[in-house]
């Protein structure tokens, strides 16, 4: 959504109506004797959206859970990475063909989680059947154990990516029109609000882009490092 140049986050919905609802509540006598349907039925049921949005809004925190989980899942594929650089080098130098190391690399790098775990127990079974050769080069003696670990590593953080995923999108489809329907009682409040006291200085109460301006000025800054 946006407004004069200034784009509405779905989060700030509930803020924004806050800012407006006390002043809407002070004047909506004012409202009604111009805009009839703008009444105490409408301020009742105004309120009502608002309190169900402000439950919906757990879907934001689900949201920074999923990325927090994502950016978990692709630091455990980066461990698993490096450590693929020096085992195909070990491979190399033990004349054996590193070509399913180079697919979980691929594999990780595309983000397909899924298929590099899939590959793992291979490389684990053929690294087992080849380990003197390979420890001769440097491999240490417990990196099957290792990599079994790494793909357990990622078959839980890629579960948990999933779940948080799959629920964000839900609410997310579910909410919509929650949401729209809140969005769409602001900007009557505030088109009408702008109408009935222009050229005074209650129109900026009922102004979408200067209360978003109050808001985030006054939302903390994070600190520095």
């Amino acid at each position: 959504m946006k407004n004069s140049g200034f784009k509405i986050r779905k989060e700030e919905y509930t803020t924004l109506a806050d800012f407006m609802l006390p002043s809407f509540i002070r004047d909506l006598a004012i409202f009604t004797a111009r805009f009839t349907k703008i009444n105490a039925a409408f301020l009742a049921a105004f309120q009502a959206k608002l309190t169900i949005v402000k439950q919906l809004d757990s879907n934001f925190l689900i949201t920074e859970d999923q990325k927090n989980a994502t950016a978990a899942l692709y630091q455990e594929a980066d461990v698993l990475n490096n450590e693929l650089n020096y085992l195909k080098e070990n491979f190399i130098d033990a004349n054996l063909t590193p070509t399913l190391i180079s697919d979980i690399k691929n594999d990780i790098f595309n983000h397909n989680i899924e298929g590099a775990v899939l590959k793992i127990e291979t490389l684990k079974q053929y690294i087992i059947a080849h380990q003197p050769a390979l420890e001769a080069e440097g491999m240490a003696p417990d990196f099957p154990t290792k990599l079994a670990q790494h793909k357990t590593n990622l078959e839980q953080k890629n579960a948990a990516q999933k779940t948080f995923m799959d629920s964000g999108k839900t609410l997310t489809q579910a909410n919509q029109q929650q949401y729209d329907e809140l969005y769409a009682q602001i900007v009557q409040i505030a088109n009408k609000g702008k109408i009935l006291f222009k050229k005074t200085v209650i129109a900026d109460e009922y102004s979408i882009t200067k209360n978003l301006q109050k808001m985030r000025a006054a939302k903390p800054k994070p600190k520095q490092p």
